[in-house]
């Protein structure tokens, strides 16, 4: 455990500030190598360098909408009945 890593071996809050502080491509060898394999720190340094909190999507989740796909399915099948009609297969009333 250093000060840029938790006994997990995740970074700590002064971790992540030094890999902020770095330029690209100058980071601390031993967090680079951490970083590039643990999902929970990457989403830590996304959040970080986004504002947002670690784990909040970046897009809010909201009611399903199934306008689009109805229509798309209804559209279909008015232009099939179309054509069948159109061909001469649908039977006369």
């Amino acid at each position: 455990m250093t000060a840029l890593l938790d006994a997990r071996g995740c970074l700590t809050p002064a971790g992540v500030a030094a890999l902020e502080r770095g330029a690209v491509g100058e980071a601390p060898a031993e967090l680079a190598r951490h970083v590039a394999t643990c999902d929970r720190c990457q989403a830590r340094l996304l959040a970080a360098a986004t504002g947002r909190a670690a784990g909040v999507p970046a897009r809010p989740q909201g009611p399903v909408r199934l306008w689009r796909p109805v229509v798309f399915i209804v559209t279909a099948l008015m232009l099939a009945l179309f054509a069948v009609a159109m061909l001469g297969l649908l039977p006369r009333g």
